[in-house]
Formats: structure tokens, C-alpha cells, sequence
């Protein structure tokens, strides 16, 4: 499955966007399936990268032809846009098989697809449509970090706090925020997150004492255990505040941008947040300190830890994954994905079935160390594109394999027992041979080698495009040649 992933990390759009993205990129890879990143990014983005992602760095909004290429032939196609236009979004879509926009306010009318809302609340908006929707924090798609958070432990006293202002700070939060903590606060150890994009980063590093310790563009790892480490966290009401939900840190969030007002309002009604605060606001130091006075009590901070997590557990973005495959399954009936070596044993069992080897060049069984030898050379070998169709609970459907010669491919196939005479073995073909002929554009033929008595084979090759091109010998057997010519 080829699977694009659009968005933009700019120091006016901070990294939101692209840790969500990456959230749901990881839970694909769960699933073996290795999406592309594509990113309208600066530098503000290049602390939340690891060279272990697979990601283009691509200013699609300047160059959207070159993006375009890119992304061409896409089984699926997700977005997470505020600044691209609906003429973007429709340009996009028309190079895959089924898109996702993800947008937290229903900003635009898209095309066919399906829209994630995953914000607090979301579930309730009955205005849109009411189809294609995953709506509410159950989808929050949050990196891999925040999947499983163990219970955390309150403590009695209020010892840590964290400030973290995302990637930016654009507002110059963090400075007032800081001295007027320290000042109020003085007992208190606070750990003071510095992103890639901070232009304020010197007037912090005045402020710091013996009580304030400075991150520097921590990675996911390192912000995980900073939010679980901190009796309180002092944040934006973007990306951030959901990990924290999910991180159960009893939180004050300051809203710095008009599209997290609403955010503020409905994590308010849930019970997380004590009040709103909004950038601008002349009272906003004077707010903090209130809601940090009254987080003093122990009973409130477990409230309130208890309610972030049970509103955000950490499993969005595998459940997103699911529905995506089950969305796509529904429409097409299965999904490609390449072969890795996990999957020796399937393909062992498919491949020493009776019916299988009986219409194979090699009709013997085969011993379990010569497959493995055999499917690891294959999976790793740039000229054999070997390819397993799913089901939507991940049963093997088949396998399809082609090994690259200059021009030419030789394909098999082989349908596992439960899903023969179902009609699968046509679409499967016809699907993997455009998928070959878009990814491999030097092939020009696809050659099939049949038994002549194999008449299922012939029926589904020959369905699938496939003419009789004359008879060849191979290890003593004469098989029938059927050959597929791109046009």
C-alpha cells in the first residue's frame, strides 16, 4: 500500500501538524506498511525529524507540481493542511484512491474522502455530513510515546512544573510566564522547553537559576517523560494539550491562536481545565497564578489527571489505521502491502500447499531453511517486487510476486485455500501489475508461465489482460506463456 502523508511545519504553523502525522505514520508502520512524509517545512521542523523517517522536505504550496509526482498512483492519501486551498486538495485527491483530510474546524468543503476531527468535543457536531467522519478524541492521533502511559502517580505536594510553548513560542510566552512563576513560586523546580524556532531563547537563559533547568528541542521521548516527571504543565492549547491529556498532567493552557478557543471551551465542559485563557488577555499571569494556587490540592490534580486520560487514552492513531483499511477494504476489498520477513512463516505454509506446488515450475515441497533463504533474498532484492493482499483483519488473501528483468517481469501468484473461487485472484493481478507498471516504469511486458491443464490460472490471467504469446519448456514441462503489454 502506497500511503502519502501531506502537511507543513513553518515557524507560523508550528509542529502540530506533523507530530500528529508522524503519530499516524508509526501506527502504519505497526501494520508493515512504510507511508511517505512530505513536508512544507523550515528549519522549526527539522528537531521533531529523525533520519529513521521516511520524509521529503517539499514546498508543495510554491511547487505543487513536484508533489504531485510524488504522490502519483497513492492507494492512500492523507492531509493536514491549514494554509493549502480547496483547489490543492482536489488536485491531490485526484492522484490516489482515497483520501483523508485531517482538519480540527471543517475549514473547507473537500472532495470525496474522509475527514478526521479528532479534537475534544468533535463528536458532537452534527452539522457536516454524515458520512466518511472519524470524530472525537478516540481518534487523537498522539506518537507512538503516548500510547501506552502507565498509572502515574500524584504527589502530595506540587514540587515540578513544566513550560512548554511548542516549537515557536511565537507570542513570547515563555519569559513572563517563567519570571512570574519563579517569582510566586520559588519552592517549585521548573523545566523550561526551548524549541528550534525560538527567537526569545536568550531572554530565557537570563532568567534561568538554580531551580530552572532548560530543554532544548527535546524529542518525543524526552517530552514524555518531562510531562510524566511534572506535577503541572503550563502549555499551549495546540498538539501539546493532548498529550498532556493523555500523559493525565493536570495542565493551565493558554489558547495562542483563534482556532484553539473553541478547543479551550469544550476541554473546560469536560472538567480538564480549571478556566480558559486566552493570549491577549490582561489578566492571563494573574489566571495562572489562580488555577497553580488551587492545584495545590492533591484531590483536584487526581481529578483532573483521571479525566484527561480517560478523554484521551492514547490509541487514535491505531484505531485511524483500522478504519482507514477497513474503509479501504470496503471499496476495493483488499490492500497490498510488500512482503518483510516477519511473514516467512505465511508464506511457507502458502507455498507448500498441495494445490500451489502442484501448479508451480518446481513441484517438490519445500524444506523450511531453503525457504527462508530463499524469501529473505526476495524481500531484500530491488528486482523482485513481492506483494501480500490483505483483508481488513489482516488475513492473507495471496501473494503476488515479480521478479524484474531489463524490460520485462515474470509474475505468480498463489491464492491461499480460504479464498479460492472467490473471485479474488483477477483483481488481485490487475492491481499488481498497474501497480508494477507505475513503480517500475523500464517494464514494458508482465510473463506468465501456466500449466496447460491449469485451467483456473488461464481463466484469471487471461481476465486480467493476459494473451497467449506461445509454449516453453522449463525443467522438462511445457508451459503455456501468457504475456501482459503496458500500454
Amino acid at each position: 500500500m502506497k500511503v502519502s502523508i501531506i502537511t507543513e511545519a513553518l515557524n507560523e504553523t508550528g509542529c502540530g501538524h506533523l507530530t500528529r502525522c508522524q503519530s499516524l505514520s508509526q501506527a502504519f508502520q505497526e501494520k508493515n506498511i512504510y507511508p511517505t512524509l512530505y513536508i512544507n517545512g523550515d528549519r522549526s521542523c527539522l528537531s521533531v525529524l529523525n533520519e529513521k523517517e521516511n520524509f521529503k522536505i517539499i514546498d508543495w504550496l510554491n511547487r505543487p507540481a513536484q508533489l504531485l509526482s510524488e504522490i502519483s498512483n497513492s492507494d492512500l492519501l492523507i492531509i493536514d493542511s491549514y494554509l493549502a486551498g480547496k483547489e490543492y486538495y482536489e488536485k491531490f485527491s485526484e492522484q490516489c484512491s482515497l483520501s483523508v483530510f485531517i482538519d480540527d474546524n471543517f475549514r473547507i468543503e473537500y472532495p470525496e474522502g474522509i475527514i478526521l476531527n479528532s479534537t475534544v468535543g468533535a463528536e458532537l457536531i452534527s452539522s457536516y455530513r454524515k458520512t466518511d467522519l472519524l470524530l472525537g478524541t478516540k481518534y487523537t492521533p498522539l506518537r507512538k510515546e503516548f500510547w501506552n502511559v502507565p498509572s502515574r502517580k500524584i504527589n502530595q505536594n506540587i514540587s515540578s512544573l513544566l513550560i512548554t510553548f511548542g516549537g515557536q513560542d511565537n507570542k513570547n510566552l515563555t519569559p513572563s510566564v517563567l519570571a512570574s512563576v519563579q517569582e510566586s513560586f520559588p519552592q517549585i523546580n521548573i523545566s523550561v522547553v526551548i524549541g528550534q524556532g525560538f527567537s526569545n531563547s536568550a531572554n530565557i537563559d537570563k532568567l534561568k537559576n538554580s531551580r530552572t533547568t532548560l530543554i532544548y528541542s527535546p524529542n518525543a521521548s524526552e517530552m514524555y517523560n518531562l510531562m510524566i516527571e511534572s506535577d503541572i504543565a503550563i502549555s499551549a492549547a495546540g498538539q501539546t494539550l493532548y498529550e498532556l491529556a493523555a500523559a493525565g498532567t493536570p495542565s493551565i493552557i493558554i489558547a495562542v491562536a483563534e482556532n484553539q478557543k473553541q478547543s479551550m471551551v469544550e476541554w473546560k465542559k469536560k472538567g480538564f481545565l480549571l478556566d480558559t485563557i486566552y493570549f491577549g488577555d490582561v489578566n492571563h499571569i494573574k489566571k495562572i497564578h489562580d488555577q497553580l494556587y488551587k492545584l495545590q490540592s492533591i484531590t483536584l490534580r487526581k481529578k483532573l489527571s483521571r479525566i484527561g486520560r480517560i478523554n484521551v487514552d492514547g490509541s487514535g492513531s491505531q484505531r485511524v489505521i483500522k478504519k482507514l483499511i477497513n474503509f479501504y477494504c470496503d471499496k476495493y476489498k483488499f490492500y497490498f502491502r510488500s512482503a518483510v520477513e516477519s511473514d516467512s512463516k505465511k508464506i511457507f505454509d502458502l507455498s507448500n500447499d498441495p494445490i500451489v506446488r502442484a501448479q508451480s515450475i518446481n513441484q517438490s515441497s519445500i524444506p523450511p531453511l531453503e525457504h527462508q533463504e530463499w524469501f529473505l533474498e526476495k524481500i531484500k532484492n530491488d528486482n523482485c517486487l513481492f506483494l501480500l493482499a490483505l483483508d481488513k483483519q489482516e488475513k492473507l488473501i495471496g501473494q503476488v510476486r515479480f521478479q524484474i528483468e531489463y524490460e520485462s517481469a515474470i509474475v505468480s501468484i498463489s491464492i491461499s485455500n480460504e479464498f479460492r473461487g472467490k473471485g479474488f485472484s483477477k483483481d488481485i493481478l490487475i492491481k499488481a501489475c498497474n501497480k508494477l507498471f507505475a513503480n517500475h516504469r523500464s517494464v514494458k511486458k508482465i510473463i506468465a508461465y501456466i500449466l496447460p491443464d491449469n485451467s483456473p490460472s488461464i481463466k484469471g490471467f487471461k481476465s486480467a489482460g493476459f494473451i497467449l504469446s506461445g509454449e516453453i519448456e522449463i525443467s522438462g514441462k511445457a508451459f503455456l506463456k501468457y504475456l501482459l503489454t503496458k500500454t
